[in-house]
C-alpha cells in the first residue's frame, strides 16, 4: 500500500513538508514531563487562545487525548452517552471499560450527523434510580467521521448543550476534525466550541503533522488531565520537536483546509458517474466522502482500486471511505476522480 500514488484512506497519510521538518529540526526544547520544554508551552498556549479555554495540554494522539478527556469528566460506574457510529464508540478498543471502568450508552445520530436532542433528553431524564447507572457526561463529535465528515448542525448542538447544562451533565467533543468547521461554516473556532466541558484536537489528520493532538479544558481539570495522560503512558520528554510541527501546522497548513474540501467535491462528483459505486454524500461538507457498494464487495473493490493506484479504506463490508488532505495535488485527484467516474463500466 506504500507505493500506492494517490492515497484516499485517511488524512493521517498525509506527510510533513520541508518547511515543517525544518521547524522541528530547529526547536527549542526542553522536560515536558516537567513542564519546561518552551515549544510544547507555546503550542498549549496558542490552542487554549484560539479555542477560549483556560488550558490545552500536548497528548501524543487523539485516541489518548478522548481517553484522557472522557476519564477526567466521569467516576468509574458511569456511563457516557455518545453516538453509534462515533469514534469513541466504535474505534478505540473498548478503552472506556477497560481503563475507566464506564459504559457507553449509545443513540443512534439522524442523518444530521448529531445524535437527536429530544434523545439526549430522554437519556439523562431517568433520575437517580438505584438499580442504574449515572449518566454523567455526553459525547458529540465533529466533524462525524463516518458518516462522511458531516458538520454538525450548530442549532441541534446547543440545544445538547442546553439540555446538559439543565441536567448537570458534562458535554465532550471528539474534535479531531473540527478544524475543518471553520472552512466549512465560516465561524470561529472559539464559537464553535463554546458549551463544551473539554475539546480534544488532532494536528495528525487535517493538519498535516507527523503526530499530535491537544486536550482543551478549564484550569480546574488541568492537574487531573496531566495525571491521567501520565497513567495513559503520553507522558513525552523533549516534546518540542512535535509542538514544533503542530506550530507550523497552525500558521501554514490550516488556511489551506478548504483545498481539501474542493478534492472531496472532485471526488464526489467522480464517484456519482461510476457504474457500481454510490454516493452517501453527494455534496461533501468537508474532506471526507462516503461510497457505497454492492453488498459485500467493498473489500474487493479497494483491492481493485489499489491496483489502479488510488487507495481507499473499507469500513464495512459495503462502504467505502475516500478522506482527501494536503499531501494530494490536484492532478492526483483528478486522476483518482477520473478512475473511479469509469470504475465498473
Amino acid at each position: 500500500m506504500n507505493s500506492i500514488k494517490v492515497d484516499l484512506r485517511s488524512d493521517t497519510v498525509s506527510t510533513p513538508c520541508h518547511a515543517m521538518r525544518n521547524a522541528m529540526a530547529r526547536a527549542e526544547v526542553g522536560d515536558d514531563v516537567f513542564g519546561e520544554d518552551p515549544t510544547v508551552n507555546h503550542l498549549e498556549s496558542i490552542i487554549a487562545e484560539m479555542t477560549g479555554f483556560e488550558k490545552a495540554v500536548f497528548m501524543p494522539s487523539g485516541t489518548m487525548s478522548n481517553g484522557v478527556a472522557i476519564r477526567a469528566l466521569t467516576s468509574p460506574g458511569d456511563e457516557v452517552v455518545c453516538g453509534s457510529r462515533s469514534h469513541v464508540y466504535l474505534y478505540e478498543r473498548a478503552q472506556y471499560a477497560m481503563l475507566g471502568c464506564l459504559q457507553m450508552h449509545r443513540i443512534d445520530e439522524s442523518e444530521s450527523g448529531c445524535i437527536p436532542p429530544e434523545e439526549v433528553e430522554i437519556a439523562l431524564s431517568r433520575g437517580e434510580d438505584q438499580h442504574v447507572a449515572p449518566r454523567t457526561l455526553v459525547s458529540l463529535e465533529n466533524t462525524q467521521n463516518v458518516m462522511g465528515g458531516i458538520v454538525l448542525p450548530e442549532k441541534e448542538v446547543l440545544e445538547i448543550v442546553d439540555i446538559c447544562r439543565r441536567k448537570e451533565v458534562s458535554v465532550f467533543l471528539d474534535g479531531a476534525r473540527v478544524w475543518h468547521v471553520i472552512y466549512s461554516s465560516g465561524e470561529k473556532l472559539r464559537k464553535i466550541l463554546a458549551g463544551y466541558s473539554m475539546v480534544s484536537l488532532c494536528f495528525s489528520k487535517g493538519l498535516g503533522c507527523p503526530v499530535g493532538s491537544i486536550l482543551v479544558c478549564s484550569a480546574e481539570y488541568e492537574s487531573k488531565v496531566r495525571y491521567l495522560r501520565k497513567q495513559h503512558g503520553g507522558g513525552m520528554r523533549q516534546a518540542g520537536i512535535l509542538a514544533a510541527a503542530c506550530l507550523y501546522a497552525i500558521e501554514h497548513n490550516l488556511p489551506q483546509l478548504s483545498r481539501t474540501h474542493q478534492f472531496a467535491r472532485i471526488i464526489a462528483k467522480g464517484i456519482t458517474r461510476s457504474p457500481v459505486l454510490r454516493m452517501l454524500n453527494p455534496e461533501p461538507d468537508t474532506n471526507i466522502v462516503i461510497a457505497e457498494t454492492p453488498e459485500g464487495k467493498a473489500g474487493m473493490i479497494s483491492d481493485a482500486l489499489a491496483s489502479l493506484d488510488i487507495g481507499c479504506l473499507a469500513l464495512s463490508p459495503s462502504m467505502l471511505r475516500f478522506v482527501t488532505h494536503l499531501s494530494l495535488s490536484e492532478r492526483s485527484v483528478k486522476y483518482a476522480a477520473d478512475v473511479l467516474s469509469a470504475f465498473g463500466g
